[in-house]
Parts: C-alpha cells; structure tokens; sequence
C-alpha cells in the first residue's frame, strides 16, 4: 500500500469536513428556495438533518463541525437582520443554542450507532474468519493424517509380509522395495513440515558454497529412481555452466519438491524435461511436465502454504512443497514462477543468481 506523506495524510483528514461544509452549502441553498413560504426555526430541522448525516458517514469530530457552522450559517443567511452575524430577537439565541446541542447530542447517538454497527461487523467477520480458520484447520488434519497414514501402512504391510518365511527372494525384494520408497516419501514429508516450520519462524539460514547444478538435479532425480524409469527423462545443461553460490542440500529439496509434484500429477509414461541455461548473472532451471496444468487464476496461488487446485483434490498431496520452493529460493534471493504449457502441463521456473544471496 502505497505509504502518504504529512500533508497528503493531513488533507485525507480535512476531506470528511470538506464533505460536512458542503452538505451545510446544500442545505442552506434549499432553505434560500423555500425560506419565504417557512418561519426561520422551521429550517433548523434541515440542519439538523445534516448533523445525522455527517455523524452517520464520517463520525463525531465533522457532526461536530456540521453542528457549529450549521448555527453560525443559520443565523448569517436566514435570521433578522440577513447576513450579519448579529441578532435582533433574544429568542433565537436559544434557537441557536438548542441547535447546536441538540446537533451535538444527534452527533453523539448516531456515532455510538455507528460505532455499534462497525463493532457488530467486526464481530462478525472475525466468527468468519474463525469458522473458516476451523474448517482449514480441519482439512489439513485430514490430510496431513491421511499422507502419514498412507505411507505407515504400506510400510506395516510390507514388513508384516515379510515375516513370512514362504516368500521367495524376488518377492522379498519388492516388499523391502516397496518399504524403502514409502519411508523415503514418509521422510520427504516430515522434511517438509519441519522446513514450512522454519521458514514461517524465518530460522531457515543457508550455508552457501559453489556447486554445479548438474549434481543438485542429479541427486534429487536419485529420490525417484524406480519412478523415472517409465518415464523419458531429459535433461539439458550446459558444460559450460557455471558453477552457482548457493545452499546445496535447500536447493536439492527444491528441485526435490518440483520433480515430485510434476511426477504426481503427470502420466507414468509421460515425457519431463529438465534444462538450466546462464542468463548472465542468473541461472534459469526449468522442469516441464505433461500433466493436468493449473488454471490460470491459480498460478500464484499454489505458492500458498496448504493450497490445492480443484484439479489436484483427488491426488494425495498437502499443499506445502511449493510454498516451501517459494521460501528457499526467495532466501536465495531468487525467484520461482510456473507457466501452463501450450499443450498440456506446466513448466516451473527458479532464476538464481549465480553470487548467491549475498550479492
């Protein structure tokens, strides 16, 4: 939000007096139209109108203000003799001052009912906000419990079976498989929850040397082995890449976080491509899928901490392994951004200064 200077902030206060003056301006050029067929204290009720007015949209100070020089106009345009501030008759001066209490007492009573007013939708939104804040609270319960249970019982059940002696070694070999990849996902996720952790408490502190991209992708395709095997995987890196400053073992859970999710949301024997190219004091990394893509309006949501398409509900998945990319790669003083591709699929992009964040 754009921050305004003194004097700017000090003409936004006069605006709602500037309104009253105005409102006073208005009634007093229709008093000046039907004056003649009125006594003068029968247009105090238009003043008086303008008291509630003013209280009602722009609180007490301008009711305050309308009251005063709704007295003062009153008496200079409509009382004997005519524009003078002096008064021939002793009975108006406690017409005047009747005015200008009872404005003051409107003034009053209609702020406290707008006061009331603010203070009940307050209320309001905040019991909203709460019944809200409940029921996310609840479907991240949900499928925070269901991403650990799924894995946990995969496990049980591959370990229980191999208790049994009649299996045979091939058999044994993909239960032990089969547990390994979901311990390896259990770990994945427990990882996830703890960096969302720090990077909320912003205790997620980097310890940067130079690296080469090549062996960041590498180790985090080595989480997906047995997936990637069905799958036409390239990879485009320049030899002549250099090396980038950066926290090897946070940015291997980002392009971690980008393979997993492009590899959940995509056909097993689809086609992802993975490049990183030099753009002068940057590093381009882009992995592209050819999955379900993201509607336009939610490209910049998926970076919210527990967000999922409407597209992704029926996949497991908890919403924290792009908003956990956004804030190591922004500690990194970089940046990440996704587009839908032509056809089908998106491509997530990580621009990373080659100095690291300190440069």
């Amino acid at each position: 939000m754009k921050q305004l200077n003194t004097p700017e902030k000090f003409l936004e206060k006069l605006k709602p007096y500037f309104k009253s003056l105005g409102l006073v301006a208005l009634v007093t050029l229709a008093g000046e139209l039907i004056h003649r067929r009125f006594e003068p204290t029968n247009l105090v009720m238009l003043y008086l109108l303008t008291v509630v007015i003013s209280a009602s949209f722009w609180g007490r100070g301008p009711a305050t203000f309308t009251s005063l020089i709704g007295v003062l106009i009153f008496d200079f345009v409509f009382i004997p003799p005519r524009f003078t501030l002096s008064v021939d008759d002793a009975q108006y001066i406690l017409t005047f001052a009747g005015l200008f209490i009872v404005g003051i007492v409107i003034s009053e009573l209609t702020n406290a009912t707008r006061q009331r007013a603010i203070e009940s939708n307050q209320r309001q939104t905040q019991l909203e906000l709460l019944k809200a804040k409940e029921k996310l609270q609840v479907a991240i319960l949900n499928s925070l419990s269901h991403d650990l249970r799924t894995p946990l019982t995969s496990v049980t059940g591959a370990l229980s079976s191999l208790l049994n002696d009649t299996l045979n070694n091939s058999r044994q070999t993909e239960l032990i498989t089969t547990a390994f990849e979901e311990a390896s996902r259990l770990n994945r996720f427990v990882e996830n929850l703890l960096d969302m952790a720090k990077i909320e408490a912003g205790a997620l502190h980097t310890i940067e040397a130079s690296c080469e991209i090549r062996d960041v992708i590498g180790v985090a395709l080595e989480h997906f082995k047995g997936e990637l095997e069905k799958r036409d995987v390239r990879i485009t890196i320049p030899t002549d890449l250099p090396d980038i400053k950066m926290d090897f073992v946070l940015m291997v859970k980002v392009i971690t976080n980008i393979v997993d999710n492009a590899l959940k949301y995509s056909h097993e024997n689809s086609r992802l491509d993975i490049s990183a190219e030099n753009q002068v004091d940057y590093v381009l990394i882009s992995i592209k899928d050819e999955g379900i893509g993201i509607p336009e309006n939610e490209l910049t949501c998926v970076f919210n901490k527990f967000y999922r398409t409407k597209k992704t509900e029926t996949i497991q998945g908890t919403g924290l392994g792009l908003s956990i990319c956004k804030g190591i790669v922004e500690t990194h003083k970089g940046k990440i951004w996704l587009d839908n591709n032509k056809q089908r699929g998106i491509t997530v992009f990580v621009k990373l200064p080659f100095s690291g964040s300190n440069h």
